[in-house]
Protein backbone atom coordinates (compact mmCIF):
# COMPACT_ATOMS: atom_id res chain seq x y z
CA UNK A 1 0.00 0.00 0.00
CA UNK A 2 2.86 2.06 0.69
CA UNK A 3 4.81 1.85 -2.04
CA UNK A 4 2.13 1.88 -4.94
CA UNK A 5 0.39 5.27 -3.06
CA UNK A 6 3.76 7.17 -3.64
CA UNK A 7 4.16 5.66 -7.20
CA UNK A 8 -0.05 6.52 -8.02
CA UNK A 9 0.84 10.59 -6.09
CA UNK A 10 4.18 11.10 -7.54
CA UNK A 11 3.06 9.98 -11.32
CA UNK A 12 -0.29 11.75 -11.14
CA UNK A 13 -0.34 14.60 -9.05
CA UNK A 14 2.26 17.09 -10.29
CA UNK A 15 0.75 17.96 -13.88
CA UNK A 16 2.89 19.96 -15.76
CA UNK A 17 5.09 21.38 -12.95
CA UNK A 18 8.13 23.40 -14.59
CA UNK A 19 10.41 23.91 -11.33
CA UNK A 20 13.97 25.57 -11.64
CA UNK A 21 17.28 23.23 -11.82
CA UNK A 22 18.11 22.99 -7.76
CA UNK A 23 14.99 24.76 -6.51
CA UNK A 24 12.11 22.98 -4.52
CA UNK A 25 8.90 23.42 -5.96
CA UNK A 26 5.51 22.12 -4.24
CA UNK A 27 2.14 20.56 -5.72
CA UNK A 28 -1.03 19.69 -3.65
CA UNK A 29 -4.42 18.77 -3.44
CA UNK A 30 -7.10 19.65 -0.85
CA UNK A 31 -8.64 16.58 0.40
CA UNK A 32 -10.60 18.32 3.16
CA UNK A 33 -10.69 22.18 3.91
CA UNK A 34 -11.24 23.74 7.07
CA UNK A 35 -11.83 27.15 5.72
CA UNK A 36 -13.70 28.77 2.51
CA UNK A 37 -10.20 30.21 2.05
CA UNK A 38 -9.02 29.77 -1.70
CA UNK A 39 -6.52 27.24 -2.58
CA UNK A 40 -4.05 29.15 -4.82
CA UNK A 41 -1.98 26.36 -5.95
CA UNK A 42 0.41 28.93 -8.00
CA UNK A 43 1.08 30.93 -4.86
CA UNK A 44 1.37 27.81 -2.72
CA UNK A 45 -1.49 29.17 -0.37
CA UNK A 46 -2.06 25.99 1.40
CA UNK A 47 -5.54 26.78 3.67
CA UNK A 48 -5.74 24.95 7.18
CA UNK A 49 -7.12 21.17 6.16
CA UNK A 50 -5.38 17.57 5.01
CA UNK A 51 -3.80 17.82 1.69
CA UNK A 52 -1.76 15.31 -0.87
CA UNK A 53 1.42 17.00 -1.14
CA UNK A 54 4.69 16.45 -3.24
CA UNK A 55 7.38 18.46 -3.98
CA UNK A 56 10.27 18.22 -6.73
CA UNK A 57 13.79 19.14 -7.58
CA UNK A 58 15.46 19.65 -10.92
CA UNK A 59 18.57 17.45 -10.55
CA UNK A 60 21.84 18.40 -13.18
CA UNK A 61 20.57 16.20 -15.77
CA UNK A 62 17.05 18.23 -15.85
CA UNK A 63 15.23 15.71 -14.39
CA UNK A 64 12.17 15.90 -12.87
CA UNK A 65 12.72 13.85 -9.18
CA UNK A 66 11.03 14.07 -5.99
CA UNK A 67 12.02 15.85 -3.17
CA UNK A 68 12.97 13.40 -0.02
CA UNK A 69 13.48 13.32 3.43
CA UNK A 70 16.51 12.24 4.60
CA UNK A 71 16.28 11.93 8.04
CA UNK A 72 13.71 10.02 10.39
CA UNK A 73 10.57 10.73 11.84
CA UNK A 74 10.04 14.66 11.64
CA UNK A 75 13.21 14.77 9.35
CA UNK A 76 14.96 14.33 12.27
CA UNK A 77 18.74 14.01 11.26
CA UNK A 78 18.59 14.82 7.64
CA UNK A 79 19.77 18.32 7.64
CA UNK A 80 22.01 18.25 10.38
CA UNK A 81 23.92 14.40 9.51
CA UNK A 82 23.44 14.97 5.11
CA UNK A 83 23.69 11.91 3.44
CA UNK A 84 24.67 9.75 6.59
CA UNK A 85 21.39 10.09 7.73
CA UNK A 86 19.47 8.23 5.11
CA UNK A 87 22.06 5.49 5.36
CA UNK A 88 21.80 4.75 8.87
CA UNK A 89 18.19 5.00 8.74
CA UNK A 90 18.60 2.34 6.12
CA UNK A 91 20.17 0.06 8.47
CA UNK A 92 17.93 0.64 10.95
CA UNK A 93 14.67 -0.42 8.48
CA UNK A 94 16.41 -3.34 7.32
CA UNK A 95 17.40 -4.45 11.01
CA UNK A 96 13.79 -4.06 12.26
CA UNK A 97 12.34 -5.71 9.67
CA UNK A 98 14.96 -8.64 10.11
CA UNK A 99 14.43 -8.42 13.67
CA UNK A 100 10.82 -8.79 13.74
CA UNK A 101 10.92 -11.99 10.97
CA UNK A 102 12.48 -13.43 13.66
CA UNK A 103 10.97 -12.83 16.66
CA UNK A 104 7.36 -14.25 15.05
CA UNK A 105 9.40 -17.58 13.38
CA UNK A 106 11.35 -18.05 16.18
CA UNK A 107 9.00 -17.21 19.14
CA UNK A 108 8.01 -20.42 20.64
CA UNK A 109 4.66 -19.10 21.62
CA UNK A 110 1.61 -18.60 19.36
CA UNK A 111 1.61 -14.26 19.53
CA UNK A 112 -2.09 -12.79 19.48
CA UNK A 113 -3.55 -11.79 15.95
CA UNK A 114 -3.01 -8.38 17.61
CA UNK A 115 0.26 -8.62 18.01
CA UNK A 116 0.77 -10.25 14.26
CA UNK A 117 -0.75 -7.10 13.32
CA UNK A 118 1.10 -4.81 14.91
CA UNK A 119 4.48 -6.65 14.02
CA UNK A 120 2.94 -6.80 10.33
CA UNK A 121 2.52 -2.80 10.30
CA UNK A 122 5.81 -1.85 11.65
CA UNK A 123 7.88 -4.15 9.50
CA UNK A 124 5.97 -2.98 6.46
CA UNK A 125 6.35 0.16 7.13
CA UNK A 126 10.16 -0.02 7.72
CA UNK A 127 10.38 -2.12 4.58
CA UNK A 128 8.55 0.63 2.44
CA UNK A 129 10.75 3.29 3.65
CA UNK A 130 14.35 1.20 3.52
CA UNK A 131 12.87 0.52 -0.34
CA UNK A 132 12.70 4.31 -0.69
CA UNK A 133 16.07 5.00 0.96
CA UNK A 134 17.90 2.82 -1.77
CA UNK A 135 15.74 4.00 -4.29
CA UNK A 136 15.63 7.75 -4.02
CA UNK A 137 18.13 8.58 -0.58
CA UNK A 138 15.50 9.69 1.19
CA UNK A 139 11.82 8.86 1.69
CA UNK A 140 8.85 10.35 -0.33
CA UNK A 141 6.26 11.87 2.11
CA UNK A 142 3.15 13.01 0.64
CA UNK A 143 0.50 13.30 3.18
CA UNK A 144 -0.03 16.94 5.09
CA UNK A 145 -2.56 17.97 8.02
CA UNK A 146 -1.83 21.48 8.76
CA UNK A 147 -5.56 22.13 10.45
CA UNK A 148 -5.05 22.89 14.40
CA UNK A 149 -1.78 22.04 13.77
CA UNK A 150 0.91 21.94 11.30
CA UNK A 151 2.01 18.22 11.16
CA UNK A 152 5.44 17.09 8.95
CA UNK A 153 4.63 15.71 6.24
CA UNK A 154 4.10 12.07 5.85
CA UNK A 155 3.47 8.77 4.17
CA UNK A 156 1.55 5.46 4.40
CA UNK A 157 4.90 3.71 5.77
CA UNK A 158 4.61 6.37 8.42
CA UNK A 159 0.92 5.49 9.63
CA UNK A 160 1.81 1.87 9.30
CA UNK A 161 4.83 2.57 12.19
CA UNK A 162 3.05 4.60 14.27
CA UNK A 163 -0.51 2.33 14.35
CA UNK A 164 1.83 -0.75 14.31
CA UNK A 165 3.65 0.92 17.56
CA UNK A 166 0.79 2.11 18.94
CA UNK A 167 -0.64 -1.74 18.74
CA UNK A 168 2.10 -3.43 20.41
CA UNK A 169 1.82 -0.49 23.18
CA UNK A 170 -1.35 -1.71 23.95
CA UNK A 171 -0.50 -5.64 23.30
CA UNK A 172 2.33 -5.24 26.29
CA UNK A 173 -0.22 -3.21 28.67
CA UNK A 174 -3.10 -5.80 28.13
CA UNK A 175 -1.11 -8.56 28.66
CA UNK A 176 -1.46 -10.45 31.93
CA UNK A 177 1.37 -11.07 34.25
CA UNK A 178 3.83 -13.55 33.27
CA UNK A 179 2.61 -16.63 35.17
CA UNK A 180 5.49 -18.25 37.15
CA UNK A 181 5.65 -22.03 38.50
CA UNK A 182 4.31 -22.69 42.24
CA UNK A 183 6.88 -23.86 44.26
CA UNK A 184 5.09 -24.51 47.39
CA UNK A 185 6.61 -23.00 49.32
CA UNK A 186 4.86 -19.81 51.09
CA UNK A 187 8.17 -17.86 51.68
CA UNK A 188 9.00 -15.32 49.29
CA UNK A 189 11.88 -15.40 47.92
CA UNK A 190 14.68 -12.67 48.36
Amino acid sequence: MDLGSKEWIFANLPGQLKPVPGHYLGAHRTLWQATEQVDNEGGQTVPPGFHLHIAYTVDEQGRQVPHVNQGALFGMGGAAWQGVANAMFALVSLLVAVALGLYVSLWPQKPSWMLVTALGLVAGGAVGNLIDRVRFSGVRDFLHWNYLFDWPVFNVADVFLVVGAGLILLVGIGSPAPVTKETGNLSENP
